[in-house]
């Protein structure tokens, strides 16, 4: 099978293909055929060392990759509650259509999704539902998952969430929107500050948009909405200490990554997001993908062996959706 690897940290140019022996079935694993994985920010920080604290005992090489879409090689005895058309209560056959992501800063650091065939624990996949496709279920796979999380972990340090004021930035993107939805499906007022020209798709999801400026203008803004400060930031797009000045005093700020979180001040209660594989809410996420009430905006597929070049188009920025690998 085909991967993309790295053998030591550095810019895009240290990723290469590689040909490595398709895995064989595991006791108490499964294979996913995989067709599609996201570009994501931590793939970038992974590759060129900036985010090496996170997996100190990374071995190479290693091949990069969160999240993922394909197709289930073995039987699957999934975690309770996800199910799929016509299975049984408890396992996903051969064959479906599957989605989910790796901890790659965990247990699965090094053996990542930029690979033709991944072997998963069988509770990290949900079933992707028809209307939906490969590219977006991987573009929903950690990104979604992680607003979700991120809403829940507002929720719980906010004491709820419903009548709440939050602030999130990023909400243009996959994490940030999903976060969003969320949140207004709880009740909350959200503030949101999304990518330049993404107003109206911000606008979209019931937000109120604050103009895109710099964090110290956003913060402004915020507190001009809303005197006093916001009772939450969840900060998915910028990493800049002077967000936290648009939270009220006692207030709440989480972030997307625990690699970047500012001093507490105030009273404020700072902490960071820690996604974990979540099959069950994952596929409400996909089940919600495919009525429409949840996007998964692709930029453009391009194939696994262009990952190098992958790379360098996200660093570049001005992306409208993620970038996937396909195979």
């Amino acid at each position: 099978m085909q991967v993309v690897q790295l053998s030591q940290y550095g810019d895009a140019d240290v990723l290469e293909v590689a040909e490595r022996p398709t895995p064989q079935p595991e006791a108490g694993r499964v294979r996913v055929r995989v067709t599609a994985r996201s570009v994501n920010p931590a793939d970038l920080g992974s590759r060129s060392g900036a985010l090496a604290v996170m997996v100190p005992d990374l071995a190479f090489p290693a091949v990069l990759g969160w999240d993922f879409a394909g197709t289930l090689l073995d039987d699957a005895a999934v975690a309770a509650g996800v199910t799929a058309p016509d299975a049984p209560a408890d396992t996903l056959p051969a064959g479906t259509r599957v989605a989910g992501f790796v901890p790659w800063f965990g247990e699965a650091a090094g053996d990542g999704s930029y690979a033709e065939v991944l072997v998963v624990d069988p509770t990290w996949v949900a079933p992707v539902p028809d209307g939906v496709t490969d590219a977006q279920a991987a573009v929903l796979g950690m990104n979604a998952l992680t607003g979700a999380h991120a809403a829940d972990l507002v929720a719980e340090l906010a004491g709820g969430l419903d009548g709440a004021t939050v602030l999130v930035t990023g909400a243009s993107g996959p994490v940030g929107a999903a976060a969003v939805r969320d949140a207004v499906g709880r009740g909350a007022r959200v503030l949101a500050v999304g990518s330049a020209d993404d107003d109206a798709f911000v606008a979209g999801l019931g937000a109120e948009v604050l103009p895109r400026t710099d964090a110290a203008g956003i913060a402004a803004a915020a507190r001009a909405a809303v005197p006093g400060g916001v009772d939450a930031v969840f900060n998915a797009g910028l990493a800049s200490h002077e967000l936290l000045d648009a939270v009220r005093d006692g207030g709440v700020f989480v972030s997307a990554t625990r690699g970047y979180m500012p001093e507490a001040a105030r009273g404020v209660v700072v902490d960071g997001v820690h996604v974990e594989p979540d099959a069950p809410r994952l596929a409400s996420l996909l089940r919600d993908a495919a009525d429409g009430t949840l996007p998964a905006r692709v930029a453009e597929e391009l194939p696994l062996a262009g990952a190098a070049d992958a790379h360098r188009r996200l660093a570049d920025g001005g992306l409208r959706g993620k970038l996937v690998l396909v195979s």
